[in-house]
């Protein structure tokens, strides 16, 4: 029962993100991971996590796990997965996972996974950074991705994150979240379109035409997600932003 609900979760998260965003990768996502990059990078303090996550379909492995690890690990060599750290290569529950360092205590994940009672297989390549990381290292990573992926078939869209302590001094960010959120969507020339608040959270969706990344929310076309929260302990404030949306918690 376990590992049949394990394998629904994943395959409705999968799939719809596969049919909810993703759309044919172009020449522009790394000028989209670039400006994203380098706009957030004022509005940062310290402990920068930078994630670049590529998600796209991989086949046909009828929901078979040899079937799963030989396509997996066709397409592990084919990336450069050749060091493992920490933990073998795993494929548990028709999931498939390979850990490759990068550089700069860069981590790539590979995960290939085909749901149950669907024959489609699906692939997840991730890296997470540290802020500390050279990003044209990672943009030259992602454009090399880019190139391996889209030569396998992989048809797929690029998210890219980056989340860290907000600076505070130069923004007035304890005095007012809001307008500081403001001054984020001024930076990357947007026009709001979704937004929220609950005191702690402030976030915020955009449509900015620098931007070729998209997702449709609705009748609205999101370049840009937005998201401050602040830490009820510490006090700070946490920012993230992502192109086209941010997936992971903030």
């Amino acid at each position: 029962m376990t590992k049949r609900w394990t394998q629904m979760l994943i395959g409705l998260t999968i799939l719809g993100l596969f049919f909810g965003w993703i759309r044919h990768v172009d020449a522009r996502a790394e000028q989209d991971a670039q400006l994203l990059l380098r706009v957030a990078k004022p509005f940062m303090q310290s402990n920068e996590q930078i994630t670049f996550k590529y998600t796209g379909y991989f086949g046909t492995c009828d929901g078979v796990d040899a079937r799963v690890m030989g396509a997996s690990e066709r397409l592990s060599h084919k990336l450069g997965f050749t060091t493992n750290i920490n933990e073998p290569i795993s494929l548990k529950n028709g999931i498939y996972t390979n850990k490759s360092e990068v550089a700069e205590s860069a981590v790539a994940t590979l995960t290939v996974a085909s749901p149950v009672g669907q024959s489609a297989c699906y692939a997840v390549l991730r890296l997470d950074a540290p802020g500390s990381a050279d990003q044209a290292q990672l943009l030259k990573w992602q454009e090399q991705m880019t190139t391996q992926l889209t030569g396998q078939g992989i048809k797929g869209k690029w998210n890219v994150m980056i989340q860290g302590n907000a600076v505070d001094e130069d923004f007035g960010l304890s005095n007012d979240p809001k307008e500081y959120l403001n001054e984020l969507v001024r930076a990357y020339k947007g026009t709001v379109v979704e937004s929220y608040e609950d005191g702690t959270t402030f976030s915020a969706s955009l449509v900015a035409s620098e931007f070729e990344s998209s997702i449709q929310s609705g009748d609205q076309k999101v370049n840009v997600q937005i998201a401050l929260h602040q830490d009820t302990i510490s006090g700070l404030w946490r920012l993230t932003i992502g192109t086209p949306i941010i997936t992971m918690e903030y």
